[in-house]
């Protein structure tokens, strides 16, 4: 039997001065913190693929449980999404491959782009494994919101698959998300032959 039971909920609102309230996330079934200042933290949102995705990425495609779930406080300033992506490719996907970050309920292209990225190096035709590590940081949410993006590609590989970028964000409405999803789609070129072997995902604060 278990020790301590608690009562999923939404996020409580700020405690007092000098305290701090623990709470499970009605949302999102994961444990989180509100500190004095209303600001919530912990590991808030996790997915994670159970099987690879052999969709060749020849267009904008988005990646299988990808969708990290936005938990009852919304979106917050300062919350960091992060995706490693594990991919393979054979022969071709000559074209600079762009990753798109996305808001929205269907955990699909129809998302709302809150900022697409394009490699600023292309991929060679060659055969190649790599890791790619993705990840969005909320500068400010408001509904001019603005968020923070970068691609890694990893070095075993960053000869035939790119090489990253980074950006900023225009302004976008970030407020009223909370149930919502940020996931990743990407377009790798119509001669890709990509193959997402495996994504780990997970939102923390």
């Amino acid at each position: 039997m278990a020790k301590v039971t608690i009562a999923n909920q939404t996020t409580p609102t700020t405690p007092s001065s000098a305290y701090s309230a623990v709470f499970v996330d009605s949302t999102t079934k994961k444990f989180g913190q509100i500190d004095d200042s209303g600001i919530v933290h912990g590991m808030l949102s996790r997915n994670v693929t159970t099987a690879g995705q052999a969709a060749n990425f020849t267009t904008d495609t988005y990646v299988t449980n990808s969708g990290l779930l936005i938990p009852s406080s919304g979106l917050v300033a300062g919350m960091q999404f992060r995706w490693w992506v594990y991919a393979t490719k054979s022969t071709g996907s000559t074209a600079a491959a762009v990753y798109t970050f996305r808001v929205g309920t269907g955990q699909a292209t129809s998302d709302t782009s809150i900022i697409a990225l394009t490699d600023v190096g292309a991929q060679t035709s060659a055969a190649a494994n790599v890791l790619i590590i993705c990840t969005l940081g909320l500068r400010t949410v408001s509904a001019s919101g603005v968020g923070v993006a970068a691609v890694l590609v990893g070095p075993s590989a960053s000869s035939t698959f790119g090489l990253g970028k980074e950006g900023v964000s225009s302004t976008i409405d970030l407020t009223g998300k909370a149930g919502q999803y940020v996931g990743l789609s990407i377009n790798a070129g119509a001669s890709a032959t990509w193959t997402v072997d495996h994504v780990y995902a997970e939102l923390v604060a």
